[in-house]
């Protein structure tokens, strides 16, 4: 893998404050600052006076289901008004050059995403596609940045992005935008803090996004989308203008999770900033699980903020998500990549997810349905079934 791209500092600052295993035992409270899982019980039920089976058992006393294994309380959201999914579909594909990841939102619905809502108890709004294909027709001059090709258009098209996940937002929903290509991700994420001030971000990618238009080898916006939303890109592009100050991203409140495919000069912005980094090494190093509190302890210390979540499906490994225009070997496993979204979830500061660059048109058949499975999903293609089975996790699908 690549090496660690977090600084020095940065580095012994998160090893000192890795939880020890007692902290990440399921049903311990907050320790040093790390938000735990949802409360756990194991064993007998609260206020029971004897265990099952014993002498001492009340007479007459039915042992319950409820008396044995893992139960939890009823899950809280922090953030959200009501249990409520606002779907916004952002077919963008001009941030990049492969076609057919504008039919990403539509085969992510058609797949089963409503029914899997539902059974998880969400209410439903369907916004629909936003008709960024309009939006960007009403340019048709020439670009005043040759750096970054389709400028203008796309900025047209995340000005709608922008607009229509601010709205959402403010119903308090859970806003869930499907893309489309990561371009969208500048958008989502300013469109949230309009909302929500005190916004962090899991940025969960093979790549960092993080490219300037002066660092950039393609010129391809989805690129560049984080380093736009940290404030990296100066002075500011057309067709931009409504991207402002108060939307940007602090670089404290921004983790990286799953890189693996980092360009040059990317890599040294990045150890240059304050975000928080955790490239594959380190799930490597770490696992999965201790580089996911990690991430939250950096962004979100106190478990007081809510968590945006952006996760394009190429973090995944090819293996498990080969319909993607940019595959990287080496990427995260299928367990991985859920235990981001179900711990994310278990915070209760989850707020709105992106699920971005699912491409139909390069995915393959699903090989086989197995046990397990969840039956409410009908897609027969195997990135769609993979996002779609990541966002029911996201929203809160456990295993138990």
């Amino acid at each position: 893998g690549l090496p660690g791209l977090l600084s020095l500092h940065h580095r012994n600052r998160e090893v000192q404050s890795l939880p020890s295993a007692t902290a990440m035992m399921p049903g311990m409270t907050m320790l040093r600052g790390f938000a735990t899982s949802r409360p756990l019980h194991r064993g007998l039920a609260v206020g029971r006076k004897s265990a099952p089976g014993s002498n001492n058992t009340p007479k007459g006393r039915c042992i319950r289901p409820k008396d044995f294994g893992w139960y939890s309380k009823e899950k809280t959201y922090n953030f959200l008004k009501q249990k409520t999914v606002s779907l916004v579909g952002a077919p963008l594909a001009a941030g990049q050059h492969q076609l057919g990841v504008e039919k990403g939102p539509q085969a992510i619905r058609d797949g089963g995403l409503l029914s899997v809502a539902k059974t998880l108890g969400w209410g439903f709004q369907d916004v629909g596609d936003l008709d960024v294909e309009s939006v960007m027709a009403q340019f048709d001059g020439e670009s005043g940045m040759t750096r970054v090709r389709n400028c203008e258009r796309i900025g047209l098209a995340n000005k709608l992005v922008h607009e229509t996940v601010r709205q959402q937002a403010r119903k308090g929903n859970f806003v869930l935008t499907l893309g489309g290509d990561h371009s969208i991700a500048s958008a989502t994420i300013s469109g949230m803090r309009t909302v929500h001030e005190d916004l962090c971000v899991i940025w969960v990618d093979a790549h960092a996004d993080s490219n300037t238009p002066t660092t950039s080898p393609s010129g391809n916006y989805h690129g560049m989308s984080a380093a736009h939303v940290l404030n990296w890109i100066s002075p500011p592009m057309p067709g931009w203008e409504w991207l402002r100050q108060e939307h940007m991203m602090k670089e404290q409140r921004v983790a990286f999770i799953g890189l693996r495919d980092v360009d040059v000069l990317e890599r040294q912005l990045l150890r240059q900033s304050g975000v928080a980094v955790y490239t594959m090494h380190e799930v490597d190093r770490w696992g999965i699980g201790q580089v996911v509190e990690m991430a939250l302890h950096r962004v979100n210390p106190h478990s007081d903020r809510p968590i945006h979540l952006t996760f394009d499906i190429d973090a995944c490994d090819p293996s498990i998500a080969p319909g993607t225009g940019t595959c990287s070997r080496g990427g995260l496993s299928f367990r991985e990549a859920h235990y981001i979204c179900e711990r994310l979830s278990m915070t209760n500061n989850l707020c709105s997810m992106d699920l971005v660059e699912v491409n139909p048109a390069l995915d393959e058949p699903t090989p086989s349905k197995m046990h397990g499975d969840c039956s409410s999903i009908t897609a027969d293609m195997q990135t769609v079934r993979l996002a779609i089975e990541l966002i029911s996790s996201a929203l809160g699908r456990v295993i138990c």
